[in-house]
């Protein structure tokens, strides 16, 4: 008989992230094979205060209604909510632990959350640096697992030539494209992406010929395009803001190689980085720090290249000589991180629930 599951999350599309990408694509996965209900927060994060309980008597509802078996939370922040339902239920709980939901840095938080989640029944993190976070705050972990996140292999590779690519890519950002080097980097802009250092100590050292499209918003916009102003990088760094699905497609297609240049925040961590499968299965090569969840992310020497963090020269030298076949990291990045792979990873943690 094929169980059960209801998923909870607070992190849904429309809203755009890594997390809304996660849920929505496990979600997809798992109602693809079998009896799944879901509860979901597309909304700001100003509706929380409701989205609990509503999540709460919602679930109530559908766990005594369906003989739901499994409740699978989607983030750390959701484990109050997972005790209350696994001892009123008696349903197994677990829960997905990404990063940040770990390592908020309030010392309530730090007390009360991971508390809640050696109570549940077993956690999956997304990368071994994860991992490591829950351990150093869970005693003991419960059935802990690392699945990382997955990615569905054609939905953001295009197919079309290089040239019809950046013609586009010309059409948008209004700059001649020719013999230039892409750099692209995408996401929330904070400090720990690195943006910032990247620009102030890495674009100074490359080419003329190397162009830095960076796309996303964020506390950090402001302080990165001074440092633009400051270095006269106007004609080699081009802040874009927010993407449509469509441009972010063909910047990703039309790119050379993805920039993750992260750097250590405390309390502020990389879970994983979903973008850099992105990046992979259109066949671009990741120059990422080597940190956190992008050891994960980033398979180093077939998918990309991992290197120190602050290392100027690291990154210099694989932007300068960067050698691997976009062919190959496109079908690595396919075969490992596949959703339907992922799929398996998460059933088989039900299944082994199931029998205990």
């Amino acid at each position: 008989m094929k169980s059960r599951i209801l998923f909870i999350t607070r992190n849904y599309p429309p809203k755009v992230g890594g997390l809304e990408t996660y849920s929505c694509n496990l979600i997809k996965e798992f109602q693809a094979h079998g009896s799944t209900y879901k509860i979901t927060l597309s909304k700001s994060i100003k509706h929380l205060l409701w989205f609990f309980p509503y999540s709460f008597f919602r679930a109530l509802y559908l766990i005594r209604k369906y003989s739901v078996q499994f409740v699978h939370l989607c983030d750390g922040l959701l484990a109050p909510l997972g005790i209350l339902l696994k001892h009123l239920t008696g349903v197994k709980v677990t829960v997905t632990i990404h990063g940040l939901d770990i390592t908020y840095k309030n010392s309530f938080y730090q007390m009360f959350i991971p508390w809640c989640i050696t109570k549940l029944d077993g956690v999956v993190c997304v990368s071994h640096s994860t991992r490591d976070e829950c351990v150093r705050r869970i005693i003991p972990c419960p059935n802990c697992t690392v699945i990382p996140n997955g990615i569905r292999p054609d939905r953001l590779y295009l197919q079309q030539s290089k040239n019809e690519l950046r013609r586009k890519l010309e059409n948008l950002i209004g700059i001649s494209l020719n013999n230039k080097k892409i750099l692209f980097t995408i996401g929330h802009l904070v400090k720990r992406k690195g943006v910032a250092w990247f620009v102030e100590n890495v674009m100074p050292r490359l080419e003329d010929s190397c162009l830095y499209v960076v796309a996303g918003e964020g506390p950090e916009r402001k302080t990165i395009q001074e440092i633009v102003d400051r270095y006269n990088l106007q004609d080699r760094v081009l802040l874009l803001g927010e993407l449509s699905d469509e441009d972010r497609k063909f910047i990703y297609n039309a790119s050379d190689i993805f920039i993750m240049p992260n750097i250590t925040v405390t309390g502020d961590v990389e879970g994983f980085g979903i973008v850099a499968l992105e990046a992979g299965s259109c066949g671009l090569p990741v120059v990422a720090s080597n940190i956190q969840g992008l050891r994960d992310a980033v398979i180093n020497g077939k998918t990309g290249y991992l290197v120190e963090e602050g290392g100027v020269d690291g990154f210099v030298g694989r932007i300068t000589d960067m050698n691997l076949d976009k062919a190959q990291i496109r079908e690595i990045v396919n075969s490992t991180f596949d959703w339907a792979k992922i799929y398996k990873r998460y059933h088989d943690v039900f299944v082994k629930l199931r029998s205990k």
